[in-house]
């Protein structure tokens, strides 16, 4: 199932995509709050199912506005170097400036909910820094409260997947020993994700999935998520290991070789990101100078 988060007249619901339509799901018994639907786990897609057979609330998909499919996940955990062919071309051409690559555990860091964006919405260039990047990559969302998750169940703890632009702020990212990346990762506008969130049934295996990620047109990135170092399974058991996994929570699994701090080919005003994976659709973004009418204080 295909769910999304989508404004309609002012007003905002849930629903799942039908073809080239949206079922809303906020005149029926279902919450109206796609964390809160998470929570109801098979019960939620079970009613779901019902709605989509049998179609009283349909929307054209062209008449509504696709939000992020969580508008505020609890937790961003993002991993860093987590591609074999992005942590060797760092390795050789920016190992002085960005780190040796860890090799035993992930590389976990957070970016602030207050980042999320929707799929299709405006990235911002900001005033403080012109290091602006793109970071296509496969995202995860977890679908139950769990702790000490094996990987053997990690499986059955992911609801779906989706796709992330994990936009970057390099100069600031790389303030600190030996990189400071909330700061760097965590910019207004700088999460867009979606379109849509891909229940774990409909996507089967997310280790073979082609990720591809296009600037202005020009092919960026491409590469296929099993060539991920840390599985989507091997984050869960590591995640959980520390703290509490809740419904909603967002993991962003890293992005592949090919982003702009390679060639310093920074993203400026009017440049456009699109990233598409198999099975999951794409997300479309376009780059902005911060608003002047931004809050200063």
């Amino acid at each position: 199932m295909k769910l999304v988060t989508f404004e309609n007249n002012n007003h905002i619901s849930i629903g799942a995509v039908k073809d080239d339509h949206v079922i809303d799901f906020s005149n029926s018994s279902l919450p109206n709050e796609m964390i809160e639907f998470i929570k109801l786990g098979e019960e939620g897609l079970d009613k779901a199912n019902d709605l989509i057979e049998s179609p009283q609330n349909e929307l054209s998909i062209n008449n509504i506005k696709l939000l992020a499919p969580i508008t505020k996940p609890s937790k961003i955990l993002a991993v860093g170097l987590n591609y074999n062919e992005h942590k060797d071309e760092v390795a050789q051409t920016a190992a002085k400036t960005i780190g040796k690559a860890q090799e035993k555990y992930p590389n976990i860091f957070n970016k602030q909910n207050s980042s999320v964006n929707g799929p299709y919405d405006l990235i911002h260039r900001p005033r403080a820094s012109e290091f602006l990047d793109y970071e296509g990559e496969l995202g995860f969302i977890i679908g139950k409260k769990c702790r000490h998750v094996p990987y053997d169940k990690a499986n059955s703890v992911i609801y779906g997947y989706t796709v992330v632009n994990d936009v970057t702020i390099r100069d600031w990212q790389m303030r600190g020993p030996p990189m400071t990346m909330t700061m760097g990762k965590s910019w207004d506008t700088h999460c867009p994700f979606g379109p849509y969130l891909v229940t774990s049934d409909e996507v089967g295996d997310p280790h073979n999935l082609k990720l591809e990620t296009h600037v202005n047109g020009e092919l960026r990135q491409s590469a296929n998520t099993n060539d991920l170092i840390f599985n989507c399974f091997t984050l869960v058991e590591y995640l959980s290991t520390a703290f509490t996994l809740e419904p909603g929570d967002l993991i962003p699994t890293g992005t592949p070789a090919g982003s702009a701090v390679m060639k310093r080919n920074w993203l400026v005003a009017g440049d456009e990101i699109k990233i598409e994976i198999e099975k999951l659709g794409f997300i479309k973004n376009k780059v902005i100078e911060e608003p002047e009418d931004t809050p200063l204080y």
